[in-house]
């Protein structure tokens, strides 16, 4: 199928829909601005500047999104009020709990965001109170000899099944914490959340130290791309609030393993795993498997990180990966994001669609937008918003649907995400802001 054609013809579709795949009146106008629909329509979904989206509508969107409709069912289905924490096993059609299992992850992910929603948005001292809850429960069950959470706790703290997890525990924990530092105003926190990291990258360093993480359990000390991902994400976040030589030094690594070791020089994709010392893996499996996901989202955090450092270099490269990365996910047939790339040679792809990837993709988009005023990156992030309001979005849940087949006609429902989805909203919210006040014209910042 020709590309530009299906991009088109989806946008054409879904802006004139005004986005009313997800009921009535909840979008309430499209992403084009009304100035553009007085043109032609194939002309008005060929954005070619940031004045034809419409976001100030977009900007309310969110912000009804978020405030009106995600933060009140978090307080009423997912926030443990009593002990601390998040429980985020919930049916979202029925809004019944399943499970009280609690997760390091998605304390750390909890603790983040509710800090986050104070910094940004709204300064409620119930959003601090339910993150200083949060803190409160995880922070005694920190490993104190630098290993990792174990995976999973009961409602009350006890560990279930006593297996260790894996790096993103801890990292999320020390993201929630330094977030948590800049709320109460209190540097202990950022330094223990910098203790957490560079005890976790010292164990992350050891050359014989292997966990069972999906594909990379068969090799020791594997490099992961998710994992610097994530260290490269903390370290951009935390040099934002302080400046430290150290959480430098990592997040300049962080870049170097992902544009200079990760990205294969062959196929010119981001592979998930090599070896120890950064070499290609000569498994025949593990060395034609891409996230493509996890590239996607790496990149936009490589633009952020060089929008932070004002490098004009990395981020015109990294702008350029991220680009492709996108085009080769994008399902031309269906539409949305595919997000495993299982073996490059013979083109073999995991079929499902995950929301979180359509909502990184945004972010980027968006970066290139602030900062450029990209054509690639406008188009981009029209048909992705629309292609997320149609698929993942029913006003009849309790939470946006986390994952589906390739159409999304089947999809998940056990699962109350309260990371990627309102931090895309807040990280939006905010990047519109800026914008706006700009007079809806790039930042400039690389010119």
């Amino acid at each position: 199928m020709n590309k530009e054609y299906s991009r088109r013809d989806f946008l054409r579709k879904n802006s004139v829909a005004g986005f009313g795949m997800i009921g009535a009146g909840a979008f309430g106008g499209s992403l084009l601005s009304t100035d553009a629909f007085a043109n032609d329509i194939e002309n008005a979904t060929d954005i070619k500047k940031i004045s034809e989206l419409n976001l100030k509508k977009l900007r309310d969107t969110y912000m009804e999104a978020l405030l009106g409709k995600f933060i009140p069912n978090m307080d009423n289905y997912v926030v443990d009020h009593e002990l601390g924490g998040f429980m985020c096993s919930i049916d979202i059609r029925s809004k019944k709990l399943i499970s009280t299992t609690k997760r390091a992850w998605f304390e750390g992910r909890g603790i983040w965001m509710y800090s986050f929603l104070y910094n940004t948005i709204e300064k409620k001292p119930r959003y601090l109170e339910i993150a200083t809850k949060s803190k409160n429960f995880i922070l005694k069950l920190l490993p104190k000899d630098g290993t990792y959470y174990i995976s999973s706790f009961t409602k009350e703290g006890i560990p279930v099944g006593n297996v260790e997890g894996d790096i993103y525990g801890n990292l999320f924990v020390a993201e929630g914490l330094a977030e948590y530092s800049k709320a109460i105003g209190d540097k202990r926190y950022f330094d223990q959340a910098k203790d957490i990291i560079l005890k976790a990258v010292e164990r992350y360093d050891r050359p014989d130290f292997t966990y069972a993480y999906k594909a990379e359990n068969r090799l020791a000390g594997p490099r992961i791309l998710g994992h610097w991902m994530i260290l490269l994400s903390l370290s951009t976040q935390m040099l934002r609030q302080h400046a430290d030589t150290e959480i430098r030094a990592l997040a300049d690594r962080c870049v170097d393993a992902i544009m200079n070791h990760h990205l294969n020089p062959e196929f010119k994709l981001l592979n998930e795993a090599l070896a120890h010392d950064m070499s290609q893996l000569t498994d025949p499996v593990a060395s034609q498997y891409g996230d493509i996901g996890h590239g996607c989202e790496t990149l936009a955090f490589v633009m952020n990180y060089a929008v932070l450092i004002k490098d004009a270099k990395l981020f015109k490269r990294a702008s350029a990966e991220f680009k492709r990365h996108v085009d080769i996910a994008w399902d031309d047939i269906y539409g949305g994001y595919f997000h495993v790339l299982e073996n490059v040679s013979t083109n073999t792809w995991a079929l499902n669609k995950l929301r979180w990837l359509q909502e990184e993709i945004l972010i980027g988009a968006l970066i290139l937008i602030e900062h450029t005023g990209d054509e690639w990156a406008l188009n981009c992030f029209a048909k992705t918003e629309a292609y997320i309001r149609e698929k993942y979005v029913r006003p009849e849940y309790a939470f946006v649907i986390d994952s589906g087949d390739r159409k999304m006609e089947k999809h998940t429902s056990v699962r109350a995400e309260h990371y990627h989805y309102p931090r895309q909203l807040m990280v939006s919210i905010l990047a519109i802001d800026r914008i706006l006040k700009r007079g809806e014209k790039p930042s400039g910042i690389f010119s």
